[in-house]
């Protein structure tokens, strides 16, 4: 009953307020970690009469919601309807970080909108001017509509709808192709116009082609639903697809319209007969058959054709003609097109000989035999090989008869030969027929006997050239008896044994293989007596040899006994048949004799018997010692008469040391060596010969005493020498040394063995002495052996310079050793100049071809460097040493040469300052030819790369390429760069040849300036401190 009252007296107005509290336009994709709260506040109003039973409390009180938004009151005025108002307050609050709740709320928000329709049409109905229990009231229909009283209800004009007529239709209902919304068609995606009845093309044809009723019409070159794809050539023939305006074919097809079949892949020939050709190709899977056509080649009008199922990838062409040349042409064919041919020529051999068979067989020949065949050949080729290889090929004209034949000649004997008969046809062959041949065994050649004896016969002949498997022999005697002999086929020779003395016998040989036999061959032979056997020597002497053996088995007359000796003398004795033993008398000693015997019996003479006979030998006589040294001994004696080998030699030392050595056959004498001194020996000698061993003969010998070895003289003074020896081998007493005076006097000193050593004193100075030493033993003495020397006579035994070595009598230019201050312990290699301006000269520094770079360090100054032979420094310390320590100045020379010109500049003072004072430079006065550039220098220290000494602002070592007492910087510079003739850095000596030329030829040299030949030094006398024996004049 309420319900209806509140219905009856609803007034139509309607309000729905909605506020929507942070929710921003563009955050349904980016969804922040901030929370997110959405607030719905509707009110819906609905007015009512006064009169009403229902009564309406005012407007609640208004939501309390952070969002601040306000919701509608509509205060109502005490005079007018009251109202119903309907207030829902919704909140949401959205989890944080969730953008899958954005979805659910849009579903939540349709699902409200819904609802607002519903209450928009519970309005309607609640209306007081549509309420049916209102008897006054007639509806407006909105002005759309007929109100109609007795149904309550509207009858709405054309275009419009809802209860009171208020929402209007769309045109044709929008064709159920989208929505109407307040009288417009919302058209769905794929329609458009104000009735959503017209369809759409897809992208609207891409501008590509016309839209007629919702299809595309492309344009020529284009296709696809949406006219966008570019349209292949042909569209591809339908045998691919279309990309891009590009075929895409199916397998087996190709071409840019994909409009060709793919052609077979590697047909090939693969069988050839006198009708038929086979041929292949390789598999094709995207292929529905194959079609091969095939003609004569000249003649294209008889071309055939046939289908070849897929599955196949042979094919055998039948029915051709023999000896023809064909063109095969082999198609893919799918789809009923066929692909482009791939071209095959194939030939049918030509026909082959019938028959074919061997008619005669010879040693060296064979005739083979064959029947022609049925079809026209031109002509036969036959092809003969033997087993070993070797083949030939004859060409055979062809027969007008049924067979032909050809006759093989130049064969090898016992040979199988593969015989082949081809038919030609032009260049075509036909089918090979073979028969295999067999030539004939040769027989053997030159048979004859070589040697023959009593019991045997060596028989020989010429191998035969075939291959055979053996020879057979057959020898047989008069007496009937025959043996067979069966050898191997590589023998060309044998011995027939156990024949008859005296016999004569027949001998036949022939060669075989399997069952094939050659000629044979015949020769006779006749065998000799037998004679003595087993002769041997039984007994010897120096003049008999005792002989005996067996006899003979044969009837014979006697026995004849021949005996040589080595020397040619050769004797013949008779003995009697029935003799087995002699004795043979006058032999030589020591002579070997052949001895050889053989039977007789009428002019027939048998084999003969030999063996060796030696007689014994006599031994050498009267030997003796003839010469005896220390280590050296000479024997004698008289040869053996007997022919000898040699003779052996035997000696014993008394210590127990023995030797053997062989001697020669025609010696008588031999000189024993390498003896000990002082030894007494036993010597022995006797003959050989082979194994054969004359008597002894001995004798003693006692050997020299050796004399002292090394004897010499050293440590020579004016007054004094020692003598020195090395003992010898042999045990002694003692020595006596023997000297002579210069006046004749002779003086010796006895010495005791161990010595080795011995001191001369009060030697005359100057003289030259000649001494000898000698060793003994008892009453035996040694030889003498003698030296010489000659007191020091020199004027400088220690030499200071070159100016005292030439003093001491050398006069050649060369490398020596002086002393420094005349110190022996203080020795110093120099280069000396003997020659130049009197010689004596110290040369420090040479330059001559640029071999050695001067550009060095201040160390490599100072120490020296080079060689003294070639280029070199003597270096700036032993400079120091030589001119600053000796008791008198030295003077200084400078040699310089082209190839052509040479100068020289002297000066009379040369010194060079210690290290201290960086090697300071003083030079006299000038002469010579050269031009003085050395007194610019005089006084200034030594400069080098690595030590700045001039008085330069640079460094005049380094930028002149060397080392010098560099002032600022030169006019002499010879340790310059060598073939340089830049300004000033090469070897230059400005006065002469200026600043750009680089001198090829240098040398510095120096010399005490008073040199003369008068001494400059004292020397002290050295002492000799010999522990030894002195003897004093």
């Amino acid at each position: 009953m309420v319900t209806w009252i509140f219905c009856l007296w609803v007034l139509l107005h309607h309000s729905v307020l909605e506020a929507l509290v942070q929710l921003p336009a563009d955050e349904s994709e980016n969804c922040s970690d901030k929370s997110q709260k959405i607030s719905f506040s509707h009110s819906y109003k609905i007015d009512m009469p006064k009169s009403s039973q229902i009564k309406v409390e005012a407007v609640p009180q208004p939501l309390q919601d952070d969002s601040n938004v306000p919701l509608a009151t509509d205060e109502t005025d005490e005079g007018e309807e009251q109202n119903i108002i309907f207030r829902h307050n919704i909140r949401l609050q959205t989890p944080r970080g969730d953008c899958g709740i954005l979805g659910q709320l849009k579903g939540f928000l349709e699902r409200l909108e819904k609802m607002e329709m519903d209450m928009i049409n519970l309005r309607g109905l609640c209306n007081p001017q549509r309420c049916c229990g209102r008897s006054q009231g007639v509806s407006s229909c909105s002005g759309h509509g007929t109100f109609i009283q007795e149904t309550c209800s509207c009858n709405c004009d054309e275009g419009w709808e809802g209860l009171d007529c208020s929402r209007p239709l769309c045109p044709g209902n929008c064709n159920g192709n989208g929505h109407c919304i307040a009288g417009r068609c919302i058209c769905n995606a794929l329609y458009a116009g104000e009735d959503c009845s017209q369809l759409l093309c897809p992208q609207n044809c891409s501008g590509n082609g016309v839209c007629l009723h919702g299809v595309c019409h492309c344009y020529k070159a284009f296709t696809g639903e949406d006219c966008s794809e570019k349209r292949c050539p042909r569209d591809c023939s339908g045998n691919g697809y279309c990309d891009s305006g590009e075929c895409y074919c199916e397998d087996g097809f190709l071409g840019l319209d994909c409009s060709k079949v793919r052609a077979p892949w590697n047909a090939r020939l693969l069988k050839t007969t006198e009708d038929s050709l086979a041929i292949g190709w390789d598999k094709m899977t995207e292929v529905d058959y194959y079609v091969i056509a095939y003609f004569p080649l000249g003649n294209e009008t008889s071309v055939k054709q046939v289908q070849v199922p897929k599955t196949d990838i042979t094919y055998e062409i039948l029915g051709l003609l023999p000896g023809t040349k064909y063109i095969i042409a082999l198609r893919n064919v799918r789809k009923s097109i066929s692909s482009d041919p791939e071209l095959l020529q194939g030939s049918t051999a030509v026909s082959a000989v019938g028959a074919i068979w061997v008619t005669e067989e010879t040693e060296n020949s064979l005739e083979v035999e064959w029947e022609n065949p049925e079809t026209e050949v031109d002509y036969y080729k036959l092809r003969y090989k033997s087993l070993l290889g070797e083949e030939k090929e004859v060409m055979v004209p062809k027969s007008g008869d049924a067979k032909s034949r050809y006759v093989i000649t130049g064969l090898k004997p016992g040979m199988q030969y593969e015989i082949t008969v081809i038919s030609m046809k032009g260049e075509m062959e036909g089918k090979p027929s073979t028969v295999n041949g067999w030539t004939e065994i040769d027989c053997p050649q030159n048979l004859v006997t070589d040697q023959v004896t009593e019991s045997t016969a060596s028989l020989s002949w010429s191998e035969v050239q075939a291959l055979i498997d053996r020879y057979v022999v057959i020898y047989g005697s008069a007496h009937g008896d025959s043996k067979e002999l069966s050898l191997s086929k590589d023998k060309s020779s044998t011995i027939l044994t156990d024949l008859r003395p005296g016999m004569e016998y027949f001998i036949y040989l022939w060669a075989e293989r399997g069952t094939q036999q050659s000629e044979g061959r015949s020769v006779k032979v006749l065998t000799e007596l037998d004679g003595p056997t087993n002769l041997v020597t039984t007994q010897v002497t120096e003049d008999t040899a005792t002989l005996s053996w067996n006899g003979a088995k044969a009837p014979i007359d006697r026995y004849i006994i021949s005996y040589a000796s080595a020397d040619g003398d050769t004797k013949e004795i008779s003995v009697g048949r029935d003799k087995t033993t002699t004795t043979l008398m006058g032999l030589k000693p020591g002579t070997e004799y052949t001895i050889s015997i053989w039977a007789m019996k009428g002019t027939q003479q048998s084999r003969k018997a030999s063996t060796k006979a030696e007689t014994e030998i006599d031994g050498p006589k009267n030997l003796r010692t003839d010469q005896v040294t220390e280590n050296t001994t000479t024997i004698s004696w008289s040869k053996a008469s007997a022919p000898i080998d040699g003779y052996i030699l035997s000696y014993t030392s008394s210590d127990g040391e023995k030797k053997e050595i062989a001697v020669g056959k025609d010696r008588s004498s031999m000189t024993l060596t390498g003896l000990k001194p002082g030894m007494e020996y036993l010597i022995s000698i006797w003959a050989v010969k082979g194994s054969q061993q004359s008597k002894r003969t001995s004798t003693r010998a006692v050997t020299e005493i050796d004399t002292p070895r090394n004897f010499h003289v050293s440590d020579v003074t004016q007054s004094s020498a020692v003598a020195m020896w090395l003992p010898p081998d042999a045990e002694i007493s003692g020595y006596l040394l023997t000297y002579q005076e210069p006046d004749g006097t002779s003086r010796e000193v006895l010495l005791g063995p161990n010595d080795q050593k011995f001191v001369l004193e009060g030697l005359v100075r100057g003289t030259k002495y000649t001494i000898y030493i000698a060793a003994f033993k008892g009453d035996r003495w040694s030889k003498k052996t003698t030296t010489t020397f000659s007191t020091v006579s020199l004027r400088y035994p220690y030499p200071a310079d070159c100016s005292q070595m030439q003093q001491n009598g050398h006069a050649s230019s060369g490398m020596y050793t002086i002393y420094l201050n005349g110190d022996v312990n203080r020795p110093l290699q120099v280069y000396c100049d003997m020659t130049t301006d009197g010689g004596g000269w110290i040369v420090f520094q040479r330059r001559n071809n640029g071999q050695l770079d001067f550009y060095k360090r201040w160390r490599n100054y100072v120490e020296g460097f080079g060689d003294p032979n070639g280029e070199f420094w003597l270096g700036l310390e032993k400079l120091h040493e030589l001119t600053s320590t000796a008791p008198v100045p030295y003077e200084m020379r400078v040699d310089l040469r082209t190839s052509n010109e040479s100068a020289y500049a002297a000066y009379d003072l040369f010194q060079v300052g210690p290290s201290r004072d960086r090697y300071r430079l003083s030079v006299g006065k000038y002469k010579g030819t050269a031009g003085d550039a050395m007194t610019y220098h005089n006084g200034y220290r030594f400069t080098t790369w690595d030590r700045d000494n001039d008085i330069a602002i640079s460094n005049c070592a380094m930028t002149h390429h060397g080392g010098w007492w560099y002032k600022n910087c030169h006019l002499a510079n010879p340790n310059g760069k060598y073939g340089e003739n830049k300004h000033s850095e090469g070897v230059n000596w400005e006065p002469w040849k200026g600043h750009l030329y680089s001198i090829p030829f240098t040398e510095l040299k120096i010399r005490p300036r008073s040199h003369s030949f008068e001494p400059i030094f004292g020397r002290k006398k050295r002492s000799v401190m010999l522990k030894s024996k002195k003897a004093r004049v």
